[in-house]
């Protein structure tokens, strides 16, 4: 989520902080920031041990809890995954919901989390700068979850990444994340969140760096002195 545009609409007021979300919103449409997404359906991340459904591979870029108000962080797990979300209000939803129930975790972070979300009434959400500070060239995943057993659980929801490239359609109720990758071609990234009823709704969401490493030089080194090796030892196995 874009850390700047966050930070400067949390302290409009509310007439004006609507006409900024629209205006982003808008602006969004006609933006140069969407590389291709490959989405598909991730964890399950309801229930007792939902919080598990969180994905770890990679590197921790950034974890997300879209509340509708800045406030204290949270950890989820601390004694295992030890993921702490900034809890935000991001400038791309004007309303929030603070009783979608906490999908039955016994972690109290994660369900706290899952008990509020973000959403837009009336309007599909298309945010060029949805994600940013992206490095060119690397690799990222997303898990985004959105859930609520409270109200209208049978809608269903799915994203898009603005070229065209959407995800599979889930209902409200189901609790199943959905996660997309792509290589970053610029330094934001868009995401479209759609409803069934034109009503979206985010509760969260992590970003993850999972470019595949480099090795060291030190590394290349070591292999090229053991390639010539095994090439010296062959040719003098062949010569004797």
């Amino acid at each position: 989520m874009i850390k700047r545009l966050i930070e400067k609409a949390a302290k409009l007021p509310a007439a004006p902080r609507i006409l900024a979300i629209s205006a982003l919103t808008l602006s969004s449409i006609s933006a140069a920031s969407a590389a291709s997404i490959t989405w598909s359906t991730g964890p399950n991340f309801g229930g007792p041990d939902g919080h598990l459904g969180i994905l770890t591979n990679g590197a921790l870029v950034e974890a997300i809890d879209l509340a509708g108000v800045a406030g204290a962080p949270i950890t989820v797990d601390p004694a295992g995954l030890n993921i702490t979300f900034s809890t935000i209000n991001s400038p791309f939803f004007t309303s929030n919901w603070f009783s979608a129930s906490g999908g039955g975790n016994t972690d109290p972070g994660w369900s706290a989390i899952l008990n509020t979300f973000e959403w837009q009434s009336g309007a599909n959400v298309t945010a060029s700068n949805f994600l940013d500070g992206l490095t060119v060239g690397h690799e990222y995943q997303v898990q985004l979850f959105a859930a609520r057993t409270d109200c209208c659980a049978t809608r269903t929801h799915w994203y898009g990444d603005g070229a065209g490239n959407l995800s599979t359609p889930i209902n409200g109720n189901s609790y199943i994340s959905i996660v997309g990758t792509f290589t970053a071609d610029n330094s934001d990234q868009a995401i479209q969140i759609f409803d069934s009823t034109s009503n979206p709704i985010l509760n969260a969401y992590v970003l993850r760096d999972i470019t595949p490493a480099v090795p060291e030089p030190g590394t290349w080194a070591m292999l090229l002195a053991g390639l010539g090796l095994l090439g010296f030892s062959a040719r003098r196995n062949k010569a004797g």
